[in-house]
């Protein structure tokens, strides 16, 4: 039971704060009345009366951008050309940018019984205005990541670690000196070479022995 009474209070709450939100968004009353007033004139034919209730919402502080088309509009056929571009071009950013009162579907809705040359002159703004705030988005995105971009940059640099030095090569190894180990190697060459020559004796004499005969014939 006490589940069930808090997720009642808490909807009563969001439902109260949802309708306190949209009522704050939308016209007060007496500028909804006046709005009406004006359009009613216009599809009427009087479009003087509709100019001057029109004009009412807008000097009021209405942010409504139907008030300044169908103000537009019944300028145009006051031929007051300057004041209904004005008009149109003001509704049209208004609309471009979300800070009038209602949505583009119900300004949508709103012209639908405007139609030929009129109808089409005041396009020509609405679909201006959106180009144009389409572009400011796109350049604001592109500013956006540019700082988001160099902010992360400049993060990485901080943490870069400094350069290590690269470590000296070690160096090679020197082959042991020959030297030392020739005369071991030839020491057995050496020892036959002296056993192979005849070993001659003192004063002379060899171990020959025809040698001392051969001399006394002579």
């Amino acid at each position: 039971m006490r589940r069930t009474h808090l997720l009642l209070l808490a909807g009563s709450i969001l439902v109260g704060w949802g309708s306190s939100a949209a009522r704050s968004n939308a016209e007060p009353a007496p500028l909804t009345t006046a709005y009406g007033n004006g359009v009613h004139a216009y599809f009427g034919g009087d479009f003087q009366s509709s100019y001057d209730a029109l004009s009412g919402v807008i000097e009021a502080g209405g942010t409504d951008p139907r008030a300044h088309y169908f103000r537009g509009l019944a300028a145009l056929k006051l031929g007051r050309i300057d004041e209904a571009e004005a008009d149109f071009q003001q509704g049209a950013s208004l609309e471009a940018e979300g800070r009038g009162s209602v949505g583009s579907r119900v300004i949508g809705r709103a012209l639908e019984r405007v139609q030929g040359c009129d109808r089409l002159k005041l396009e020509q703004y609405r679909g201006r205005a959106r180009v144009a705030a389409l572009e400011r988005d796109r350049e604001a995105s592109r500013r956006r990541y540019s700082d988001i971009y160099e902010s992360e940059s400049d993060v990485l640099r901080s943490r870069r670690p400094e350069r290590i030095r690269p470590a000296e090569p070690l160096a090679a190894p020197q082959p042991k000196a020959a030297e030392a180990e020739e005369p071991a190697a030839n020491e057995p060459r050496a020892e036959a070479e002296e056993a192979a020559e005849p070993t001659k004796k003192p004063g002379g004499s060899s171990d020959d022995p025809f040698a001392d005969e051969s001399a006394a014939e002579k």
